[in-house]
């Protein structure tokens, strides 16, 4: 908590203390930042072009049911793929009865909180593995969960809740695993494959379909994703999706050939790689559900198109949770280790 409030407090002291400095308004997008403006009654911050994804969830947070669905719908670009995200904005509105001059901080304070509650998860994953807890700093150090933070993105809530749901399941406690879960995949339905791939490794390693982790959430997606289009019908023909392509690795391939990519970039590409090959053989040998879950983005990755993958921060933001599970395997391996060294010099 104290290393994600001091995360949050760096950007609002060089901001003047405007919370709208991490909603991501964008000087090229000028509806939105116009709603914003009419909303809060004064001017707020705003970023180099088209800003980011915080300003979608601020207006989601003001109406996360729809209730007013064509006043917010006509200021978003994509509206039903930013309206199927609903939990985030729904947590941080307050199911929508706060005004919006409490909203901005409120979305602040629920990812500084996600953070906390995520590295105490991811903490305690590791300790029972016999990791020390401390590794849960693996999450809030995170460089693409703090990416999430400072654009007011819903990634931090989505990965805490999936944390949790992991938690649970170390604990034995199936029925609160599926609860976070259909939370996490109501804020990202990204979050899908994290449970689509605990649950294939629960099939493969266990001999049983957990059907109480994998069909809730699965319908909690589908059943969301209907009204959505119920109550934004007036969109359902326009084209909503622009991260997932059907060619495995053209997007990475863009990114590298597309000349807007910096050495930073470049070197986060073969970072994501690698973590994508080794979190998914280290998967193999591991009882980790976070683990397991996280290898679901490794089987996302090569479908994720060049304007996920030419940007070090939407990069590191989308695949997340690789990074996390490699540190909580490296710690888990490490501890083992030293454990196996003792052993042998106590029998010699």
């Amino acid at each position: 908590m104290v290393l994600a409030t001091v995360a949050a407090i760096r950007l609002l002291a060089v901001s003047g203390w405007d919370p709208t400095a991490f909603t991501a308004f964008g000087e090229d997008s000028v509806e939105i930042t116009a709603y914003a403006e009419e909303k809060l009654d004064r001017e707020v911050k705003t970023r180099v072009l088209q800003g980011h994804d915080g300003k979608f969830f601020f207006v989601l947070a003001n109406d996360p049911l729809l209730l007013q669905s064509e006043e917010n719908a006509a200021v978003m670009d994509r509206p039903i793929y930013r309206s199927q995200r609903m939990f985030y904005p729904l947590v941080a509105g307050a199911g929508g009865v706060l005004p919006a001059g409490a909203i901005v901080w409120a979305m602040i304070v629920t990812n500084v909180i996600g953070l906390a509650v995520g590295s105490w998860a991811t903490g305690s994953i590791a300790a029972k593995h016999g990791a020390s807890p401390w590794w849960g700093l693996a999450f809030v150090l995170n460089v693409g969960l703090l990416s999430e933070l400072y654009i007011d993105g819903a990634g931090i809530l989505a990965f805490a809740l999936a944390c949790l749901g992991a938690l649970a399941l170390e604990e034995d406690r199936s029925a609160l695993a599926s609860l976070a879960f259909v939370a996490s995949v109501l804020t990202r339905e990204v979050m899908l494959v994290f449970v689509a791939l605990v649950a294939l490794f629960w099939l493969i390693r266990r001999k049983s379909v957990p059907w109480l982790l994998a069909v809730p959430a699965g319908l909690a997606v589908i059943a969301w994703g209907l009204y959505v289009r119920l109550q934004l019908s007036a969109y359902a023909n326009t084209d909503q999706v622009r991260e997932i392509t059907l060619i495995p690795f053209s997007g990475l391939l863009g990114a590298i050939t597309s000349g807007r990519a910096t050495p930073a970039d470049y070197l986060l590409m073969v970072l994501v790689v690698a973590l994508m090959m080794v979190v998914s053989v280290r998967a193999w040998k591991s009882e980790v559900f976070l683990t397991w879950g996280a290898v679901g983005f490794a089987v996302l990755a090569p479908f994720l198109t060049i304007y996920v993958w030419q940007k070090s921060y939407d990069i590191s933001r989308a695949l997340a949770p690789l990074v996390t599970a490699f540190l909580i395997e490296f710690a888990i391996a490490r501890r083992r280790l030293t454990e196996s060294s003792s052993l042998e010099r106590r029998s010699v």
